[in-house]
């Protein structure tokens, strides 16, 4: 929305709570509930077009266990992505995953269970980094029956 948009919105709003509090209190008390749910609404979607385009790389293991997978669930592509396994001492880089795109890296026998540290940039250079618990035994991030919030000790 543009600035005179937003500018006569606001005016219209003034207005209208000018108009209905010589009325009554109550239809005043409505107008200006009304005018901040509108401006929350402006504020948010302008928020929302900000932080949208953030790309978002989570790792697993392959059904094999003998590669990794980083997957790109984010609106943006991801590059310059440091990918480290930390018991295994396995570090490696990549230089861009796109939107919705898989990355596999093979390693060289099996893995029980593993910590992937992931750290990438966007298109506009700003650092994210995420870690992964990557377990051959279905413990991982993907667990649909986890739920969102620790709740009898489950982490």
């Amino acid at each position: 929305m543009d600035i005179r948009q937003a500018a006569v919105v606001a005016l219209a709003g003034v207005l209208a709570f000018l108009y209905l509090s010589i009325i009554g209190q109550h239809m005043a008390s409505i107008a200006v509930m009304i005018i901040l749910i509108i401006g929350m609404t402006i504020y948010m979607t302008k928020l929302s077009k900000k932080f949208g385009d953030i790309p978002d790389l989570t790792a697993k293991l392959s059904p094999d266990a003998k590669s990794v997978i980083i997957r790109n669930s984010g609106n943006t592509s991801a590059v310059q992505v440091h990918a480290a396994l930390v018991p295994l001492d396995i570090e490696y880089d990549i230089t861009e995953i796109p939107t919705d795109e898989e990355h596999t890296y093979p390693l060289d026998k099996m893995v029980n269970e593993a910590k992937a540290y992931i750290t990438w940039k966007d298109s506009e250079g700003h650092d994210f980094s995420h870690e992964s618990v990557i377990s051959a035994l279905g413990k991982g991030e993907d667990d649909l029956l986890k739920p969102m919030f620790p709740m009898f000790d489950l982490k």
